[in-house]
Order: structure tokens, then C-alpha cells, then sequence
């Protein structure tokens, strides 16, 4: 059994310690994010090797496009 947390974002308006530690943060751009179909990929893999358990996670994930089609 196992547990695997994806950050689906960097992007968030809390500006908390946890995600964003840092004064002056540079977002990812967009084209540097996991596409759907390479989380799916390796939530596939995690899964074959044990991994029970998938949070998904991020920034704030809700400001994810489409989140609804990935999940």
C-alpha cells in the first residue's frame, strides 16, 4: 500500500508558508505543467507497484483547466 500526491499547479491566492515559501515567486509557465495524459500515465504506473491512495493536489487544483475531465 501507498500513497501518491500530484500537484496538478503552482498557482495559488493564498500565498501560505506550505506552497509558496518564497517573497518574489515565478510561476510555471503553463507548458512546463504535466499534461492530463502524463498524470494519468504515471498514476497508472504508481498503481502497477502499489500505490492505493492518489491526492491531487497543487496550489490550488480548482485553478486547473478542465480539472473535471481529469478526474
Amino acid at each position: 500500500m501507498g500513497a501518491l500526491r500530484i500537484s496538478l499547479t503552482d498557482r495559488c491566492n493564498l500565498r501560505c508558508q506550505y506552497c509558496m515559501p518564497e517573497e518574489e515567486y515565478a510561476w510555471l509557465p503553463r507548458r512546463d505543467l504535466l499534461t492530463f495524459e502524463e498524470i494519468e500515465r504515471i498514476t497508472e504506473i504508481f498503481v502497477s507497484v502499489g500505490v492505493d491512495k492518489v491526492r491531487l493536489t497543487g496550489g490550488e487544483p480548482l485553478l486547473r483547466r478542465d480539472l473535471p475531465d481529469l478526474v
